[in-house]
């Protein structure tokens, strides 16, 4: 018995030992296991056009906005139209009641009048005058004095008509009429109401809808890249609205972004003053090494990727070029065929240990 209780020691000593040997090859770690899950695509060669994104409105071009105000202190008589109206060339926008012009060609017609009643006794009183020169009554220097006084009178009637047309013609600024077919864009009065002569008073607004442009700020850095030609579009909008850049970017002087002016391709019915969300679209590269807009990582105005080699992630600090809502343009940092992370970068430590997931792999 006691050989018996011998080798059941042994077994169990052996045993122990055995655990004991293959405990640490369970607690080795394995790569594979340990990998981080990530999504990457291969830097591509491609084009890219780069696109200018602003804020605009849209205006009237030159010559397609009439703001009326009174020739001078009045009271509107009547506005036909309505805001939102259409009217015609030479239709009557607005009606004033201009005392002094009532005045002045009242008191015109009554020196018409005397000049007239003048330059009759004037011509009576020569041929008088003639008469009895012919008849030696009176001498020839009398007669002169006669046709001096008819000429006086016929020149006195002449500056009184004169004077009349000029009358006529300030009473004629009573009545407005449309310089161009277009929309009432603003009606700020109404009938009744009394209006200064002045800028700052405007009665109406008339825009011709057919001849809208959008003006937008470019920022200082992008405005030698908007180009006059350059296609353009309106993005506000559920359908983009086609635009064509009409001149350069100009700054105002007053320290505000430069200015460019859009005109619509094929015309527009956008009412005036709208402000819409525009993209231009300025010089393209080509053959430019491209990656996922997704695979950038930003800190501060540092740019990096991480890029998968083999099983490890590796972080790339790179120079971008142009961009678009896709693709980024890289200058330096990551060659094309490379793949660049594009899901699971965010956090990943350079030299992690990752398990790669991407197109044809």
């Amino acid at each position: 018995m006691a050989w018996r209780r011998l080798l059941l020691s042994l077994l169990i000593l052996a045993g122990g030992v055995a655990c004991q040997r293959e405990a640490p090859r369970s607690e080795v770690p394995n790569d594979a296991e340990f990998a981080i899950p990530v999504a990457a695509q291969p830097a591509r060669h491609g084009s890219l056009r780069a696109i200018i994104r602003t804020t605009g409105v849209v205006t009237p071009a030159a010559g397609a906005e009439f703001i009326l105000t009174a020739p001078e202190p009045a009271r509107i008589v009547e506005i036909p139209p309505a805001e939102g109206d259409r009217v015609a060339r030479g239709d009557v926008l607005v009606r004033f009641d201009v005392p002094s012009a009532a005045a002045e060609a009242a008191r015109h017609d009554a020196d018409i009048a005397r000049a007239q009643a003048l330059l009759e006794s004037a011509r009576v009183a020569q041929g008088r005058a003639r008469e009895l020169v012919e008849r030696g009554i009176i001498s020839r220097r009398e007669m002169e004095n006669a046709d001096r006084e008819l000429a006086d009178a016929q020149a006195d009637l002449a500056r009184a008509e004169a004077a009349r047309r000029t009358s006529e013609a300030a009473a004629a600024r009573a009545i407005v009429r449309a310089p161009f077919a277009g929309v009432i864009a603003q009606r700020l009065h109404n009938p009744g109401d009394i209006v200064q002569g002045i800028a700052t008073d405007p009665i109406l607004r008339l825009v011709d809808p057919d001849r809208l442009e959008v003006l937008a700020p470019i920022p200082a850095a992008d405005a030698p890249r908007v180009l006059p030609g350059a296609a353009a579009r309106v993005t506000s909008v559920p359908e983009p609205i086609r635009l064509i850049v009409a001149t350069r970017a100009v700054a105002s002087g007053s320290g505000a972004d430069p200015l460019a002016r859009l005109t619509f391709a094929s015309g527009s019915a956008m009412p005036v003053d709208t402000r819409v969300d525009i993209e231009i679209e300025g010089e393209e590269h080509v053959d430019a090494v491209l990656v996922p807009a997704d695979a950038i990582l930003r800190t501060g105005s540092q740019a990096t990727v991480i890029v998968a080699t083999g099983n490890r992630a590796e972080r790339r600090v790179i120079t971008t070029g142009l961009a678009d809502t896709d693709s980024v343009e890289i200058i330096s940092g990551v060659a094309a065929g490379e793949l660049v992370i594009t899901r699971g970068q965010a956090g990943l430590a350079d030299g992690a240990t990752i398990s790669v997931d991407a197109p044809g792999r």
